[in-house]
């Protein structure tokens, strides 16, 4: 009972959060500006938008695949995407939770052991997690060459040595010697299990198709860049912002978009990225529109393709 309160009570402060993010971005702005703006803009550009959305899952399919093959798993990718899907979209409902339900459904489809399956989730969250920081740094140095401020306009410097990577560190390092110590201690079916984890872990270490996982890992980066720069031509007055801006506003999205708040960083991602956009120059009015824009057609199209997989995965399930 204490337990079902405990998550309640986070998820009711999650949410808490971000309907206040999204009180702070829209409460000094008439709603029906927003909404006559909205209604004015290009949306035809839905059409490559979608496109490039559902390639993106096909790329994290093909990469999700390789990391099974690595570990000696032979998973259809029919399967494989029926649980990407339905993984986004519990993600919206509850943050990070998605991770876990993926796993499940291939152990419901595949009898895959979640032990294994864990491990590849983590493998690529860890390498997403690492591009975004590439990136970011490059980012940085571009603006210093360029005299812009934007990305350092959301970062504070001085946290970064000595809290979060002190931090994460400490962390990393309990995590290694908790699971050590689960291994020497619990019974043996945990054991088993926690030995399981290891080797995988151990397997992705040395992945053979190094290259082709990295031109998956680019080519998913690409189709965010792509899935942020083609929104800018819905507004003329956005039209004329830069690849590089682009560049910088998929960054400020990607950040917003990791806190682990309801619907996709509701709140967070409108917040943040309608403040990225004024401070290159746009409109306050057009630039929550454009963070409307882009963050409404990622829901609904989440909420759509991972229907779609759940109805897949229901009628698999009987089959």
């Amino acid at each position: 009972m204490k337990n079902k309160i405990f998550i309640f009570s986070q998820y009711l402060l999650f949410l808490s959060i971000g309907a206040m993010l999204l009180y702070m971005s829209l409460h000094k702005l008439e709603l029906k500006q927003i909404t006559e703006t909205i209604y004015k803009g290009n949306f035809l550009l839905i059409i490559p938008v979608l496109f490039i959305s559902i390639i993106v899952y096909f790329f994290r399919v093909l990469r999700w695949e390789l990391l099974f093959r690595q570990i000696n798993q032979d998973i259809p990718k029919s399967n494989l995407s029926i649980a990407l899907c339905i993984g986004y979209l519990v993600n919206f409902a509850i943050p990070r939770l998605g991770e876990v339900t993926r796993c499940a459904i291939l152990k419901k489809l595949n009898k895959t052991p979640i032990n294994q399956s864990l491990t590849t989730v983590i493998f690529e969250r860890t390498i997403d997690v690492i591009t975004l920081l590439i990136i970011s740094i490059l980012a940085i140095i571009l603006e210093y060459a360029n005299h812009t401020s934007l990305l350092k306009s959301f970062i504070n410097f001085d946290l970064i040595p000595t809290n979060q990577v002190i931090g994460l560190l400490i962390a990393f390092a309990t995590l290694i010697i908790f699971v050590a110590y689960l291994i020497y201690k619990t019974e043996n079916k945990v054991k088993t299990w926690l030995q399981g984890f290891w080797i995988s872990i151990k397997m992705l270490a040395k992945i053979k198709s190094i290259f082709l996982f990295s031109i998956y890992t680019i080519c998913i980066w690409i189709c965010y860049f792509l899935m942020t720069y083609l929104w800018f031509f819905t507004f003329t007055e956005s039209s004329n912002l830069s690849y590089y801006m682009a560049f910088q506003i998929m960054i400020v999205g990607s950040f917003v978009r990791s806190i682990p708040l309801q619907a996709g960083s509701a709140g967070a991602y409108h917040y943040g990225v309608s403040q990225a956009f004024i401070l290159l120059g746009i409109s306050s009015i057009t630039a929550n529109a454009l963070a409307i824009i882009i963050h409404g057609f990622q829901t609904i199209f989440t909420f759509i393709i991972g229907s779609l997989a759940y109805m897949a995965f229901v009628y698999k399930s009987k089959t």
